[in-house]
């Protein structure tokens, strides 16, 4: 098991702070030493606790998957919404975003119903449509180009509602909206991560990876990731 991590690998815990994507960084993990030792440590006090992945999403390097935790004792297993980066194929790190005990299959339905509204509103070129599926105190955060690090920095231009509202309105005044279409994604509570289809009316469509946390039918926050 240890082998499939690369030798500078890490791992982080869940989100401690509001409109964070990113939770403090595990000081166990950290060499592949170390993961020899805790994995064994792991398997000789208790039974092996399985993982089940049940829905994936990926883009380049980034993966983001819904994963159930089946304990030994056959409780209702947990499910956790956790983020991959994996190059020549080693895990250079997870960061570990939501969890949900005995979640529903249908968990996280009603956050991608929201984030597909969205690319609706988009594609009418329907500014207020779309800005009223934000929360007034949503956070934007761009890619960071960055293998270390998941999410970025707020962008300049949108930083409230607003700024949001004026960014949209100029933006589809120029013309027909780039479309956007939701090819894959994956969900679970609050949390959606997609791969759109991004397609300019004069270019060729690229992808991008995106996750969004959504409460009470408005997102709140939106993290691209990739390209």
């Amino acid at each position: 098991l240890a082998a499939v991590f690369a030798p500078a690998f890490a791992m982080y815990g869940l989100p401690t702070e509001a409109h964070a994507l990113v939770g403090p960084r595990s000081k166990r993990m950290g060499t592949r030493e170390e993961l020899r030792a805790y994995f064994k440590d792991a398997f000789v006090a208790e039974p092996p606790v399985r993982h089940e992945v049940l829905e994936m999403v990926s883009l380049d390097d980034l993966a983001v998957v819904r994963v159930a935790v089946h304990a030994p004792d056959g409780t209702p297993p947990e499910h956790a919404f956790t983020a991959f980066r994996v190059r020549d194929g080693m895990i250079e790190g997870i960061w570990h975003i939501a969890r949900e005990p005995g979640a529903a299959p249908q968990s996280g339905a009603a956050a991608l119903a929201a984030v597909r509204q969205l690319g609706d509103a988009n594609n009418r070129g329907d500014a207020g449509a779309l800005v009223a599926l934000y929360h007034p105190e949503a956070k934007h955060s761009h890619r960071r180009h960055d293998p270390a690090k998941l999410g970025g920095a707020p962008p300049a231009r949108v930083i409230d509602r607003a700024s949001r509202e004026r960014f949209y309105r100029e933006l589809y005044a120029k013309g027909t909206p780039t479309q956007v279409d939701v090819v894959d994604s994956v969900a679970l509570g609050e949390w959606v991560a997609t791969r759109e289809r991004y397609t300019a009316p004069d270019g060729p469509p690229r992808d991008h990876l995106t996750i969004y946390r959504v409460r009470d039918g408005l997102i709140i926050d939106e993290w691209h990731l990739a390209p």
